[in-house]
């Protein structure tokens, strides 16, 4: 029982940390998170795909309300974000990625969604992701 209340207030602390980052380092984390190991025009794709939801009707207003709305992003869910952002993780070009997510640049077309690419989904594919 005292572990699980240990870890309840792991959690608490390292949202609240992640709620008090900027938006540049929120994204470029969420980037390195999902896309951390594909090509550079995969990491913007992942961002713009954010910033596409941000400004759809259908999902909240605010980088972090997309990225921490229930059942979206794994790592948000499973504290991996957090640790990214506790242990300045995210490399120079998520970072290059973000900030030309949070300018503006969509090399999606729109696109709401995206996920690893196995064969079966139909989308524009940029690395080994697939975006829709």
């Amino acid at each position: 029982k005292a572990a699980a209340e240990a870890a309840k207030q792991q959690a608490a602390t390292s949202n609240a940390a992640v709620a008090n980052v900027d938006d540049l380092t929120l994204m470029a984390a969420i980037i390195y998170c999902e896309a951390g190991a594909e090509p550079y025009e995969t990491q913007v794709a992942v961002g713009a795909v954010i910033m596409n939801r941000i400004r759809s009707v259908g999902y909240p207003n605010t980088l972090y309300g997309v990225i921490y709305q229930r059942g979206q992003f794994g790592p948000a869910r499973t504290g991996k974000l957090a640790r990214v952002i506790s242990q300045g993780k995210a490399t120079s070009s998520c970072y290059q990625a973000a900030q030309a997510a949070l300018a503006g640049t969509d090399n999606t077309g729109g696109c709401l969604h995206f996920n690893d690419y196995n064969g079966t989904r139909n989308g524009l594919i940029l690395g080994g992701m697939v975006f829709w």
